[in-house]
């Protein structure tokens, strides 16, 4: 079995032996996750951190055209549509750089529950200790699948 899916922020690809989250959704990426840690949790919030930074500051430099043009009086509608619709575009297309990127073994999970368009998955994490991750606006074709998966896990 090789599945995937999008969710908000990222890729879950599932095979038979883990499920992994990933930015991009290629295969390739997930050769080299380790499984969820509290180590690794800190360098993917130090990373998403990095990111929302530089999203904050794009759109605090936008903020200031726009203001910088409203002292001038040569302020334009078009331009602050812009500005929030480049802010907006651009939080778009970083949003899968600042999800998570780990792996979970099928084995280590214990309990899948379904909530309308997100999915929480509780599982034990490299460490050894109980942990969840809550998958947030899955496509409808990566709730099916894992609706399936819980199944799956159900009867072993």
């Amino acid at each position: 079995m090789k599945e995937w899916f999008k969710y908000e922020f990222g890729y879950v690809n599932i095979d038979d032996e883990n499920l992994y989250f990933t930015s991009s959704g290629n295969w390739s990426e997930t050769i080299d996750l380790n499984e969820k840690t509290k180590k690794g949790d800190a360098k993917n919030n130090s990373r998403s951190f990095s990111i929302i930074g530089f999203i904050v500051v794009a759109i605090c430099l936008f903020g200031f055209l726009i203001f910088k043009s409203i002292l001038s009086g040569r302020v334009g509608f078009t331009l602050i549509v812009i500005t929030l619709a480049g802010s907006y575009k651009l939080y778009e297309y970083l949003k899968t750089e600042i999800g998570p990127k780990f792996r979970v073994p099928l084995d280590k999970i214990s309990e899948i529950r379904a909530e309308e368009k997100n999915i929480e998955i509780i599982f034990e994490n490299g460490e050894g200790m109980n942990d969840s991750y809550k998958i947030y606006k899955i496509e409808q074709k990566g709730f099916a699948i894992m609706l399936s998966l819980k199944d799956i896990i159900l009867k072993s």
